[in-house]
């Protein structure tokens, strides 16, 4: 098999032990046999470490405990950073995936170069049971940014086949003050920017649900901060869009469906009860997204829209009292 086909499969392990060994034998039972596994514990922890070395025997197969804990986000950034292969995949410690899922994505990518992220569909088992279909993000760098901001949610991608040269442009997740609420997404917007998502039909990856998942921990909040939470997302979007090649015509319809994005049904009524909301509930969360990108974004908003911020705010309360 080529060297050009090498997938380092990333796995960060924080209180894994009671799926590590399950997950490491779905990984080891790849038909894709050019495989190097990154296992990083976050953090000093033996009953961990003493579960993932028999898979040590697996010259493919690494283990690097972290002296600190890192997070998440961070334990992840650790490990995408250390990537030498040319395909990066992330593996999550508690699910499974089909034998064939990295050789079905791998051969995908072998006929489409302009693919940053190859991904199939996802079936979800334990605590809740659905499944998890997105579609292709294609066409220019602005029509992708366009098509994320309207249309996906769920970090379907994320777990999907990654290019290095996109990994590379992306750079590290970017973590955000409420606990780095879906900055998983955040960061597919930012692979974006490289080139398309390519969805490749099938059920080949299971992600299991428990107590203990992040995105379970995500819903039980209350309201209130899974509001804050979806607006300071939003403003990641936003950010990451803008920092594609587009006119300000372009640029202006960015800004609109982050804007949209705020209380879309396509979107944010997966997250928060949007549809029950009244007319001032939203409007209320359209001013806490002007406030919150007037004084938090990075990116120059209103050189990029050419208009100061009392025109921005103008036009685009005007659009949203109007959609």
């Amino acid at each position: 098999m080529p060297a050009t086909d090498t997938v380092t499969v990333g796995v960060p392990v924080y209180r894994g032990e009671p799926f590590i060994e399950e997950t490491l034998n779905s990984i080891q039972g790849q038909t894709h046999q050019a495989i190097e596994v990154v296992i990083s514990l976050d953090g000093p922890q033996p009953d961990a470490e003493e579960l993932c070395a028999p898979f040590l025997t697996d010259a493919r197969f690494r283990l690097i405990t972290q002296p600190e804990r890192l997070g998440w986000v961070g334990n992840l950034n650790w490990l995408m950073a250390h990537v030498t292969t040319p395909f990066w995949c992330y593996h999550q410690q508690d699910d499974l995936t089909d034998p064939r899922y990295l050789e079905v994505l791998v051969e995908h990518a072998r006929s489409a170069p302009q693919g940053a992220v190859f991904f199939c569909d996802m079936e979800a088992f334990g605590a809740l049971r659905t499944t998890f279909t997105q579609p292709s993000v294609t066409g220019s760098a602005w029509a992708r940014q366009l098509a994320l901001l309207y249309d996906h949610q769920a970090a379907v991608a994320f777990r999907g086949l990654t290019r290095v040269e996109a990994l590379r442009l992306a750079g590290g997740i970017p973590p955000n003050e409420i606990e780095s609420f879906a900055c998983d997404t955040a960061w597919m917007a930012a692979v974006a920017r490289w080139g398309e998502l390519q969805r490749v039909p099938g059920y080949l990856y299971r992600k299991r649900y428990h107590a203990g998942n992040e995105h379970m921990k995500w819903f039980a909040w209350p309201v209130e901060k899974r509001s804050r939470a979806w607006v300071v997302h939003c403003a990641a979007m936003l950010g990451q869009a803008m920092l594609v090649e587009a006119t300000v015509a372009e640029r202006r319809t960015l800004w609109l469906a982050a804007v949209a994005r705020l209380c879309s049904a396509r979107t944010a009524s997966g997250y928060l009860p949007v549809a029950d909301w009244t007319t001032a509930q939203r409007a209320a969360m359209l001013e806490a997204f002007l406030d919150y990108v007037t004084t938090a974004t990075a990116v120059n908003i209103p050189q990029w829209l050419e208009g100061d911020w009392d025109q921005i705010r103008q036009w685009t309360r005007s659009y949203y009292r109007q959609s």
